[in-house]
Order: structure tokens, then C-alpha cells, then sequence
């Protein structure tokens, strides 16, 4: 990689003059020359930094911290090969060139931004860095929560390509700007996040105590009146109003305009006296002001003096009968002192002039709906104000609603539906409160209606599975409740009225059948629950055991090997497995014995023979075949048989006569005489088994000498 060029270009713009007129600065600005011209480039960032927060117009302390920063990032980059560290140097050397300065200054600096600029790419490529927007925001918090202020102001400028980003960037901006002195530029970076966040009530507070604190008294009171309009009489805000609005008047004692505002900032901290004595001034300096009289009426009426304040708001209704302010705290007024008919007649006058004029509307509203049913409500607002009927129902349905008095909440959705078809709030409220009263059918036939209505409408989409799933859980609730009281038959009632089936709930109806006993019922339904859940080995295995249970072997073992197959560590399935092959091969083995003692050795041969393909090892039906081999004189294949059946079991002591007795056949009397011998020592019985066998020894021991 390429060395980086050290950029002093303050000294080829001629910018190192200075003129310390600030307690401090020169000692500072000495000792960041002294450092820099000694190569000493932390110390001098760290003099540079605090001559600029004494004077942070002073462009020579900024030249030298820029100059600074690039020799030691340079540094870094070249001798160290630290390009983190070399980058955050160019990124504060940057963020001075480019942010903290004015436009001219900026522009003059056009040549050192390109290869200041150059030099930090280079460094960022070199640790492979992530230029996304979100990176760099994260990035600059990184920094800033390190102390790297600088570093991170210019990287919160780079995140402004991601519009969720804009606000916040601008407003760390002006922070950072605040922290290190440049209070002008804190107030640039405030607006421009304002101007992104205009509701943002601290980001408005932080911009107007910093135009209060540049002296733009104007602007600051601007910004002060929002933030006060959008809060509960924020007492900070309220004295930096004041403070701004004395020092006015100490400018134009005689301003009217500055004397009433006075007098109603002191009447929101509750100060009312001050305020009266403000008011009073301003009314004898401007007779005319209106807004003066109305002040001091709704300061009697805060007061709880309504009397005086509906006096004050006569005092303007004489001159102009029409102010809407005044006839509406007159209203007021008049309701607080409990004259409902003139409050009413006084609101009409409000809205005859301001139809939309919400205070009165809702004041209106609050007044009729506490003395009249829901139905008479209805017919009220529909009489009285037929063109805005829709949306003051459906606010009053929204009250009702949060009340939780789901009936008339119902009633007035409905009203509002007539009224407006295309509200598709109105019946997703209308559904949920169904839903909250538990009539899940007429909330899903609401919100049919508002699907086929409103096809692309993600809530009511949404709404349609919540409240099916809250009907599902009602269900299952119900259902429960059943089967926990041993109520099965209506258990499984409710379990069947839940759509779609799921396993679970096909389960929960097998179990209730079970307990009562209907076992087929029981094994149809434990069906249905493995074709919806088909890899769950323990619906397989319930299914096994109950045809178990009925005799089914056959089904038993089949579903039993299934369970097995899914899950071969469910011991519960290998157990039964294991039982139903032994039941299964004893029960065969059984219907072979029959068939060998009726003779039909052939078809009692097939069946052994698939005993003995399963269980190599079972010695009666080795034993059994090894006889009907005896019968078709097949005496090797016996033999064999023999041997693998008292190999298995070597209690069945029979064998070995029948063994010799077959060797005698085949003329192996030696063999046979052994077998003989092994039979007649291990047999007790003396019958005509071992009286041949001892005899046949006798016989055939001259033939093998």
C-alpha cells in the first residue's frame, strides 16, 4: 500500500495567526504548536482541542487540530500499520474540515477534503470495510461512546443515505456539536433533525434551549410554544419563557403584546395574581386586544370563578359576537356551574360557525351521552349533526369499547356501518368486541363481510385468524372442562366443532372414546390423528396397544413396528413389539402343532417354516419340523433340525433319542449309539423310549467295534 501524504495545508492557506483574546487560549495553542513541530501529535491534538473549546471560532486552533490529526494518522498508517486508528484520526480530521466550520471555510478547504478523503478510504479498504449506512451509523455510536467526538460526527454524516437513519444522524450531530462548543452548528445540525422529526418534543427542546442560549430569542419562543402545546405545562419550558419574555419587556416596557404573554405564562405556572396584575397592564396599554379579555377570562375560569369568567367573555361577545373562543369557554363555563340547556345552546352557537371544531363536539358529547340510553344517544347525534354523525359514533363506539361495555359498543359499530360503509375499522372493532363477548360466529361473519369488502386489508386479515383462534381456544377450554369432569360424549361434541382438525384435537376425542370403553371408536380417531401428525411415533404406538388390547395382533404388531420405525428409542412401542412377535409366534406355532397332529404335515410344515424365518431359533418349531422331516424321511434334514432345537433348549431331552433314532435309520451306528447314550443318562421316564434306546445300544455296539 502507498504512504499517505502528510497534509499540513494550514500553513500553505496562511492560517496559523492568531489572536488569543480568551483567558487561556494562547497557552493552549502554544503548547499544540510546540507539540506538533516536535512530532508530539497526541499532546498537540489534545492543546488544539482545548484552545478551540475556549474560542471555537477560531480558525487557527482549528487548522492546527486538522493539521494534527492528519500527522498522526499518517503516522499511524505509515509507520504503524494501524489503519483503525489511522482512519478515526481522518475521520476527526475530516469532520473539522468539512462540518464544524463555516461554508468559506469549507469551500477553501476543498483540496485538503479530496486527499484527507483519499487517505481514509485507503485505510477503510485496507480493514475491509463495511460502507453500508447502517454500518457507519453504528459505527458513529461506537465512537462516540469511546469519546471520539469528532470521529464520530463525521461518521453520523455518512449514515444520511438511509432515510431511518436522517433524524437521528442530524441529532447526534448537534449533540456532538454542543459537547465540544459550537453552539451555532449545534443549532444547525437541531433544525435539520427538526425539520425530519417535527413531533420530536425533546429534539424541539434541545433546539430551542440552544437558540435561547444563541440570544435568537424569536425563534426559541417559537420552538418553547410547540413543545408547550404538546405537553402538560412543562415547567422548564415555561421559565425559559418567562426569563425570555422579561428580558423583552425590560427592552419595551410599554408592549402589550409582550405583557399579555407574560401574564399568561405566569397564569400556566399557576402564578394567577401575577398574571392578573400582566393582564392588566396589557388591557391599559392596548384596550382593543381581545385575546387579553379572553386570557383573563379563562384565568377566573381555571380559577374556578365562572361567574367572573363568563363576565370577561361577555366583555368580547358584546364587540363580536361570533368569537368562537369566547362562546366556546363561555360553554364551558356554563357546564361547570351545572346550566346544561345554556351550555348546549352556547355549543351550538360554536359549531354553527366551526362544524368541526372537536372541543365543542366532544364537550356536546360528554353533556348528552351521561343522560340519555345508548338508542336515544344515536337518534341525538343523527338529528343534531347528520353530516360528521359516522365519525362522532364511531369515536363514542371507541369510548364505549375501552369501557368494555361490549353490548353498546356492538350497538353503536353497527350504527356506524349504516352510516359508513367503507370505515373497515369500524368492523374489526365491531368483530373484536364480538369476540370479546365471546359470539365468535357473528364476529367471523363481520369480518367475512369486511374481507369481501376490503379483499387487500392486512387487519382485517389479521383480525380473522386472531379471533379464530380465540374461538378455538374458547373451544378447547370448553372441551377440557368436559373431559375433566368425565363428561366425554360432550367433550368430544365440542372437539368436532373445531375447524380445521388437528392432531391434537383428534387425540383428545381417541382418549374420550377410550375412556369410554368404545375402543374401535377409540382407534378410528387415533387414525386420524397420525394421517394429520403422520411422524409421531406415540399415536402409532397408542394404536398398536389398543388393537392389542381387542386381540388384533396382526394390526398390533403392524402399527407397533411403525412406532418403532419412527422413534426406535420409544421403549413403550419396543416392549409391545417384543411381546406381540412372541404372542404372534406362539399363537402359530400352536395352529402347527394342530395341523401336525391331524396329520396335515404340509400345511403345518409352511406355517413353521415362517416361525423359524423369523425366529431362527425357536426350538419347538425346529422340533416340530425335524418330526414331520421324519415322516418324509428326510432323516439328514431332522437331524439338523434336532440339534439346532436342543442347542436352543436343552431340556427337550427327547430330541437326542429321536437324533439316534434317525442315525440309526442312516446306518450310523456309531452316531446313533451316542445319541442313544445321551438319552438314556439325561431321561428319567422308564418307558418304552428308554427301554429301546438301551436296547438298540446293546444291539449296535457289536457293529462298531
Amino acid at each position: 500500500m502507498k504512504n499517505f501524504l502528510k497534509l499540513m495545508y494550514a500553513i500553505t492557506l496562511g492560517l496559523i495567526s492568531v489572536t488569543p483574546s480568551f483567558a487561556g487560549f494562547k497557552e493552549h495553542f502554544d503548547l499544540g504548536q510546540q507539540y506538533l513541530s516536535n512530532y508530539q501529535y497526541s499532546g498537540a491534538i489534545t492543546e488544539f482541542k482545548s484552545a478551540l473549546r475556549i474560542n471555537y471560532l477560531d480558525n487557527s486552533a482549528r487548522i492546527g487540530l486538522i493539521n494534527s490529526y492528519i500527522a498522526r494518522g499518517t503516522y499511524y498508517a505509515n509507520t504503524d500499520k494501524d489503519y483503525a486508528k489511522a482512519a478515526d484520526d481522518y475521520r476527526a480530521a475530516l469532520f473539522y474540515l468539512v462540518y464544524y466550520p463555516n461554508p468559506n471555510q469549507v469551500k477553501n478547504s476543498s483540496q485538503a477534503i479530496v486527499q484527507v478523503t483519499s487517505n481514509l478510504n485507503q485505510c477503510l479498504n485496507e480493514i475491509n470495510f463495511d460502507n453500508s449506512a447502517q454500518n457507519r451509523f453504528n459505527t458513529a455510536k461506537q465512537l462516540r461512546a469511546e469519546g471520539n467526538f469528532a470521529a464520530a460526527g463525521y461518521e453520523f454524516n455518512q449514515a444520511l443515505s438511509e432515510t431511518g437513519l436522517i433524524k437521528d444522524s442530524f441529532e447526534q450531530t448537534g449533540d456532538i456539536m454542543k459537547l465540544l462548543g459550537n453552539d451555532k452548528k449545534a443549532a444547525e445540525f437541531y433544525k435539520k433533525a427538526v425539520s425530519v422529526a417535527p413531533n420530536d418534543i425533546s429534539l424541539r427542546l434541545a433546539y430551542a434551549k440552544m437558540l435561547d442560549k444563541l440570544q435568537q430569542e424569536d425563534e426559541a419562543v417559537e420552538q418553547y410554544n410547540f413543545v408547550l402545546s404538546k405537553t402538560t405545562d412543562n415547567k422548564d419550558v415555561l421559565y425559559s419563557l418567562e426569563r425570555i419574555y422579561k428580558r423583552k419587556l425590560e427592552e419595551s416596557p410599554n408592549d402589550a403584546a409582550i405583557t399579555a404573554n407574560l401574564g399568561a405564562i405566569m397564569q400556566k405556572e399557576g402564578n394567577f395574581d401575577e398574571a392578573l396584575r400582566y393582564y392588566s397592564k396589557a388591557e391599559y396599554l392596548d384596550p382593543s386586544n381581545i385575546n387579553t379579555r379572553l386570557n383573563v377570562g379563562t384565568l377566573y375560569q381555571q380559577k374556578g370563578d365562572y361567574k367572573t369568567a363568563i363576565t370577561a367573555y361577555d366583555s368580547v361577545l358584546i364587540i363580536y359576537p361570533d368569537n368562537i373562543q369566547a362562546n366556546l369557554y363561555k360553554a364551558q363555563s356554563l357546564a361547570a356551574m351545572g346550566d346544561s340547556k345554556g351550555a348546549l345552546e352556547q355549543y351550538k352557537k360554536v359549531l354553527a360557525k366551526d362544524p368541526d371544531n372537536e372541543i365543542a363536539q366532544n364537550d356536546m358529547l360528554n353533556m348528552v351521552k351521561d343522560t340519555m340510553t345508548t338508542a336515544q344517544f344515536v337518534d341525538y347525534i343523527k338529528k343534531n349533526n347528520p353530516n360528521n354523525a359516522a365519525n362522532v359514533l364511531y369515536n363514542y363506539a371507541l369510548d364505549l369499547h375501552k369501557q368494555n361495555k361490549l353490548a353498546d359498543a356492538i350497538t353503536i359499530y353497527n350504527e356506524v356501518i349504516k352510516l359508513n360503509s367503507s370505515n373497515s375499522e369500524a368492523y374489526v372493532n365491531l368483530a373484536i368486541a364480538q369476540g370479546q363477548d365471546k359470539n365468535y360466529e357473528a364476529a367471523i361473519a363481520t369480518l367475512n363481510t369486511a374481507n369481501a369488502k376490503f379483499p387487500n386489508n392486512k387487519q382485517v386479515s389479521d383480525t380473522i385468524k386472531s379471533i379464530n383462534a380465540q374461538s378455538t381456544d374458547e373451544k378447547l377450554e370448553k372441551a377440557a372442562n368436559y373431559y375433566n369432569n368425565k363428561d366425554y360424549q360432550n367433550a368430544i361434541n365440542e372437539y368436532l366443532t373445531i375447524k380445521p382438525a388437528t392432531s391434537d384435537t383428534m387425540l383428545a376425542i381417541a382418549s374420550a372414546y377410550q375412556n369410554m370403553g368404545d375402543n374401535a371408536k377409540a382407534i378410528e380417531y387415533y387414525k386420524q390423528a397420525l394421517n394429520l401428525a403422520p411422524t409421531n411415533s406415540d399415536i402409532a404406538y397408542y394404536i398398536a396397544a389398543l388393537y392389542s388390547e381387542t386381540g388384533d395382533s396382526a394390526n398390533a404388531k403392524t402399527y407397533a413396528q411403525k412406532a418403532v420405525t419412527l422413534n426406535t428409542s420409544n421403549k413403550n412401542a419396543k416392549e409391545l413389539l417384543e411381546s406381540l412377535n412372541a404372542q404372534i409366534a406362539s399363537e402359530e406355532l400352536d395352529k402347527a402343532v394342530s395341523l401336525f397332529d391331524e396329520q396335515k404335515y404340509n400345511e403345518s410344515l409352511a406355517i413353521l417354516n415362517k416361525i423359524i424365518a423369523s425366529e431362527p431359533k425357536d426350538a419347538y418349531a425346529l422340533y416340530y419340523r425335524g418330526m414331520i422331516y421324519d415322516t418324509q424321511k428326510k432323516y439328514a434334514d431332522a437331524i439338523n433340525d434336532y440339534k439346532k432345537a436342543i442347542a436352543s433348549n436343552p431340556d427337550l431331552t427327547i430330541i437326542n433319542y429321536l437324533i439316534g433314532v434317525d442315525y440309526d435309520m442312516l446306518e450310523q451306528y456309531k452316531n446313533a449309539i451316542s445319541y442313544y447314550k445321551a438319552f438314556s443318562t439325561a431321561y428319567s421316564e422308564d418307558d418304552d423310549y428308554l427301554k429301546y434306546a438301551k436296547t438298540r445300544i446293546t444291539e449296535l455296539e457289536p457293529y462298531v467295534k
